[in-house]
């Protein structure tokens, strides 16, 4: 009898396996770790998606806006503003002398319209989420969108080059499930006509 007790005691003080709780406690180290590897990684994509997005929307209302600024100050003329597309004015004055105190803010316009030394005009229009080139839209992608859109004009007096304000924000819509997926920067210059 006593040899058999020795033998079952002998089985349960056996070193030639793992019991279940250091089984246990090397799963729970694999599982921490590898969640803390998968967080780090998770969040590097995000930050990498998150500049890609915003270097996308960067370039493409600098690009706008660099289009824009050239064609305009480069223009055979300046023929004008306007809020219909119809009716342009020319002259912008604001400030008639004496200066009113406050000045007066420049009205906002969404055409402008310009004609180019080979004879041809163009005219700007901002509206439905976008900015466009005689109806061609400057966007090219369908997950960027304009708000905000305007053109101001102002000129101190009438000898004087009118100055064009342009103004937009230029948004990307959430393509994705996260959030860094979308952002919003505004854009904002000013060119005069050296021509005029």
């Amino acid at each position: 009898m006593k040899q058999i007790f020795n033998f079952q005691f002998s089985i349960f003080n056996s070193n030639k396996g793992y019991t279940l709780i250091e089984l246990l406690a090397v799963i729970i180290i694999l599982v921490a770790v590898g969640t803390i590897i998968t967080s780090i990684l998770v969040s590097s994509l995000r930050g990498g998606n998150r500049s890609n997005t915003v270097n996308e929307v960067r370039q493409n209302g600098n690009h706008m806006l660099s289009q824009m600024s050239k064609m305009i100050a480069y223009a055979k003329s300046f023929d004008g503003v306007s809020i219909d597309g119809v009716n342009y004015v020319k002259d912008c004055v604001v400030t008639i002398p004496p200066p009113p105190t406050p000045t007066p803010t420049p009205a906002s316009y969404s055409y402008v319209k310009i004609t180019s030394f080979d004879g041809g005009q163009t005219v700007f229009s901002c509206g439905n989420g976008t900015i466009a080139s005689n109806g061609a839209s400057f966007i090219n992608t369908t997950n960027l969108s304009v708000s905000s859109c305007s053109f101001s004009c102002n000129q101190t007096n009438f000898l004087s080059a009118p100055t064009i304000d342009i103004n937009f924000t230029l948004s990307k819509i959430n393509s994705g499930f996260f959030l860094e997926n979308q952002t919003t920067i505004p854009f904002e210059t000013s060119v005069t006509p050296r021509n005029n």
